[in-house]
């Protein structure tokens, strides 16, 4: 067993029953929490002790560091979420500062910050302002040069860990103009409390209580030691590091969709003849958008490690479809649970409307979702240009070696930040597979597979008629158009359908990869008539996920639960 998951075994038996009222880790407590805006200090004391922090800690730093791979640290990001999303960014948000001291940091710099994290303290990444939505060319905090001193003036916005964080990375403006003209800062916030004073704690829809505020930057002094990078690479390390950051946004949506799956599916099944079929239509539904989600965040974890001058697209690509997805999952089933799904005081309904809340507000945590399709969006007519013409040789050694590393019984090899590029230039080998993998498909399965070779003849299709917009999208240079963005969500769907079906192949089969394609290209779920082959096999995967042979957060639980 690898020490990542012996520490997610660990990490199970102290999260325990989530429907044991009193316990610190019950959905009781999170509800609980949520309405009084309590910190979870008592929560994040028992983590840190129980050695959460060194799973975030580069191993190869030698500074006391367990981190090997990402696909730990999305299964972790889900299994807190999956809890209570509050508790995710408390544990988290250092790995926004963790990741570009990977990328660039000395020594020194990082062994001073292992030391902080594992002695429980926080460093927050402080790079977004007022009004700028997330355009960090137009940053106004500035640091002026005096010897070998930097002095910095500024106000950053909405800043994870603000009150308690014992150090802020921060982006200041170093240059007269341009991406160049920005730099990354360590700032030890303990000797200069003053210079850095938080705003109080701004109020969120969702994610009560956690440590989230404006920052002044006054008069803060940083020594040259302390900048990261070279001076004007604080926006390209910012960008490399984001792919990263938007794992964790991507793990505190699937953990609550998860919860919330489990909760409604014990809800619905309890009842007499199991339910209605269009409650079970819902809930089919919803776990196969849950799958999907689930597939293409694995790959991306997973393609950190091995594929990682891909990782940009695969990271941004999954935050759309768990942004999407997650939405959609929840929308199913409130409406599964129907007029009980709104009463605040409905056991059930009142953690699913937590749930539901504060996987909105993960929407957000790390970039504005239609801020990532933009930039999804201004990479595709490069990767359309890049396009590879695979010879069928070389097609076939790319289907077979994207199996072995999507497979779960490959373990991924140690990850190297450093060949995470700021935007990918190697092409995408998901789509450039894309053309052909309906034949390839159908050499390897059954005719009874047959809705699967149409829907991926149908993508095929569709990702054809994208790539020729492209060709005008790449003339116009101008990414953040409505047709620009809408293409970047086609895209992500088109990627997905090549992903969940080559991680099917992976896994030796997946009777849901149907009812996943199908919902992946119907523009309308209602809409489309060919779903209604697939739910009740869907449904029947749901049940076998959730455990229907045992009492899955039965009756009396449910209800001690709140």
């Amino acid at each position: 067993m690898t020490t990542s998951a012996f520490y997610l075994d660990r990490l199970r038996t102290l999260l325990g029953d989530p429907l044991e009222d009193d316990h610190p880790f019950s959905f009781a407590t999170a509800v609980k929490a949520d309405l009084d805006g309590d910190s979870l200090d008592l929560q994040a004391t028992a983590l840190v002790e129980s050695g959460f922090i060194r799973q975030i800690i580069p191993a190869h730093w030698k500074t006391g560091g367990e981190l090997v791979d990402l696909e730990a640290v999305l299964e972790m990001a889900r299994l807190l979420a999956g809890r209570n999303p509050s508790l995710m960014p408390r544990l988290m948000y250092s790995i926004g500062a963790i990741t570009v001291l990977d990328l660039a940091g000395t020594e020194a710099q990082r062994k001073t910050l292992s030391d902080w994290l594992l002695a429980g303290h926080s460093v927050a990444l402080a790079v977004n302002e007022p009004g700028i939505r997330s355009d960090l060319i137009n940053n106004q905090t500035k640091a002026e040069r005096q010897g070998d001193w930097y002095v910095i003036n500024g106000r950053k916005w909405l800043v994870g860990q603000a009150e308690k964080a014992r150090a802020l990375m921060v982006m200041a403006k170093t240059g007269a103009g341009g991406p160049a003209a920005f730099s990354l800062f360590l700032i030890d916030r303990q000797p200069q409390w003053e210079s850095t004073l938080p705003h109080p704690r701004a109020e969120l829809s969702g994610m009560r209580g956690i440590d989230v505020a404006d920052v002044d930057i006054d008069v803060a002094c940083v020594n040259v030691a302390n900048r990261v990078g070279g001076e004007g690479e604080g926006i390209e390390l910012v960008f490399r590091a984001e792919s990263v950051i938007k794992l964790l946004s991507i793990g505190a949506m699937l953990g609550p969709c998860e919860s919330a799956l489990r909760l409604t599916y014990g809800e619905i099944a309890k009842q007499a003849n199991g339910g209605h079929p269009h409650q079970h239509f819902l809930l089919a539904g919803a776990y196969a958008d849950y799958r999907i989600m689930d597939s293409v965040a694995k790959a991306a974890a997973r393609f950190a490690s091995f594929r990682p001058q891909h990782f940009p697209v695969a990271a941004a690509v999954a935050k759309q479809i768990a942004q999407e997805f997650s939405s959609r999952i929840f929308t199913s089933l409130m409406a599964a649970l129907g007029a009980r799904s709104v009463l605040a005081e409905e056991p059930v309904s009142a953690i699913l409307q937590k749930l539901r809340r504060d996987g909105e507000v993960a929407q957000y945590m790390d970039i504005n979702p239609q801020v990532n399709l933009g930039m999804l969006a201004n990479q595709l007519p490069s990767l359309t240009k890049r396009r590879a013409k695979l010879e069928p040789g070389l097609a076939d050694a790319l289907f077979a070696q994207l199996q072995a590393e999507l497979s779960p019984s490959s373990p991924c090899p140690a990850m190297v930040l450093a060949k995470v590029p700021m935007l990918n230039r190697a092409g995408e080998p998901l789509t450039d597979l894309l053309p052909g993998l309906a034949d390839r498909f159908s050499k390897l399965t059954s005719e009874h597979d047959r809705a699967v070779v149409d829907a991926l003849q149908e993508a095929e299709t569709r990702f054809a008629a994208l790539e020729e917009g492209m060709t005008e999208l790449l003339a116009l240079r101008q990414g953040e158009r409505p047709e620009a963005v809408n293409a970047g969500a086609q895209f992500a769907r088109l990627y997905a359908v090549s992903c969940c079906t080559l991680s099917a192949l992976a896994e030796g089969g997946d009777d849901l990869l149907p009812f996943m394609l199908q919902r992946l290209l119907a523009g309308d779920r209602y809409a489309f008539s060919g779903e209604d082959r697939f739910y009740q096999a869907a449904w029947h995967s749901l049940a076998e996920a959730m455990g229907a042979g045992e009492d899955v957060y039965g009756d009396e639980r449910r209800h001690a639960a709140v």
